[in-house]
């Protein structure tokens, strides 16, 4: 998701101790980073007013931070012991602590008897249980907060001109794509604002397996052809893996210089077509048995290095929040996205919301085909080492030896060398 930095960073001396107790009240303070947009943070200040008056017990405070180098800066400030309580991130992120117990064992609280989430394994579609107990300690370190994932931008006005049908598939996706680079050579036919989602899709699709916990290595070794085919599309300019002006496509699709594009659905505020008609269509797939979706999951992250007070609070935040039906649902409307939790799904405007917003209909279109992944020590980097070898494949490097060693990199930092 697309967020713009709104203040600088909070300097050490300005930040409340997380944990600490106010004179009166003994409040425990729980603090939140937050990269968020304005609505939306101001959506996030709100909740934690809202749970404060309920829970007077704690002070829930939000804080804003810089956007850039933002996951640094917090693994940096948590191992020093002045982090937050709580950031909104994917569980790959979470993994990156589990090794040092920095994060907590969220499964302990949601599952006891006295302050657990009734019902708790009927909230979640199937597929999330996958990815939230697919730490490698076996606990929960996150819980999914709204869901988006990626969809197909494309010019309806250039498409209809040149009589062409909305690919749903790579095959159409090509053969559209050469149809419009031999009708408009100086328009770029489709641009790729996530490599690593698509790469890992088309290598996917192919049967073979992602991240064996088990015996801790990679599974997609004999997908070099798929990668070879990407990197062929880039070499034929029918593809482009970086926006000609940098940045996100959504300049570039604005101007016309892209005439499709593969990003995220919360990227349709950025969408002002400069004398054209736009559009948006579920992700192309392989359109075959095994068809497969990256469906993108963010949600909170507690940490566990504040102190058992803190971590409870956190937790107990994080409860009111994605399990509270209109909380989690006005949330998701907040954040331009879908709710995953299946009661908010059911709260009254929820399908009225998803029916006004095409872009999130493209990407609920897809769930029926979403996967998740194993967030274990090594899964951030492995998704670095998919972008860093569908890169050098694109600009010419032999797709089988760059799968080699993007393997091997991915083996290692699963091991944890």
């Amino acid at each position: 998701m697309k967020v713009r930095s709104v203040a600088a960073v909070l300097t050490a001396a300005m930040l409340i101790p997380a944990g600490a107790a106010f004179a009166e009240g003994e409040k425990t303070t729980v603090s939140i980073w937050s990269t968020f947009t304005d609505a939306q943070d101001a959506y996030l200040r709100k909740t934690a007013e809202d749970f404060n008056a309920l829970n007077p017990e704690y002070e829930v405070i939000v804080q804003t931070q810089e956007n850039k180098n933002f996951t640094s800066n917090v693994y940096q400030s948590v191992v020093n012991g002045v982090g937050p309580d709580i950031i909104f991130n994917y569980g790959s992120e979470a993994a990156k602590y589990v090794g040092a117990g920095l994060v907590a064992n969220l499964d302990e609280y949601i599952y006891d008897e006295e302050i657990g989430i009734e019902n708790f394994d009927e909230l979640l579609p199937e597929y999330l249980f996958d990815e939230i107990n697919g730490f490698e300690d076996g606990h929960i370190h996150y819980l999914p907060g709204y869901t988006t994932g990626p969809i197909l931008y494309y010019n309806a006005t250039m498409l209809e001109e040149l009589g062409l049908a909305v690919p749903t598939t790579w095959a159409e996706l090509e053969e559209v794509s050469r149809a419009i680079k031999a009708a408009k050579p100086e328009v770029t036919p489709f641009g790729i604002d996530s490599l690593v989602d698509i790469a890992q899709t088309l290598m996917l699709e192919t049967g073979c397996s992602y991240i064996d916990t088990e015996n801790k290595e990679v599974g997609f070794g004999g997908a070099a052809d798929r990668i070879a085919w990407l990197g062929q599309m880039a070499q034929e300019g029918l593809f482009a893996i970086t926006a000609p002006t940098g940045g996100y496509f959504s300049n570039d699709f604005n101007a016309g210089l892209v005439a499709m594009y593969y990003g995220s659905c919360a990227g349709v505020p950025y969408i002002n077509p400069n004398g054209f008609d736009y559009a948006v269509a579920p992700a192309p797939t392989s359109g075959e048995e095994g068809a497969v979706y990256t469906i993108w999951n963010r949600g909170p992250i507690v940490f566990s290095a504040n102190g058992e007070k803190a971590e409870m609070g956190a937790y107990l935040f994080v409860k009111y929040m994605m399990t509270t039906p209109e909380v989690a649902e006005g949330w998701a409307e907040a954040v331009l996205a879908l709710t995953p939790w299946l009661n908010a799904q059911k709260v009254d405007g929820y399908e009225a919301y998803v029916a006004s917003q095409p872009a999130l209909a493209a990407v609920q279109d897809n769930f029926d085909i979403g996967i998740s992944f194993p967030s274990v020590t090594g899964a951030s980097e492995t998704r670095d080492a998919i972008k860093e070898m569908a890169t050098v494949v694109a600009g010419g490097a032999d797709a089988a030896e760059a799968m080699a060693a993007c393997v091997e990199t991915c083996n290692n930092a699963i091991k944890g060398n």
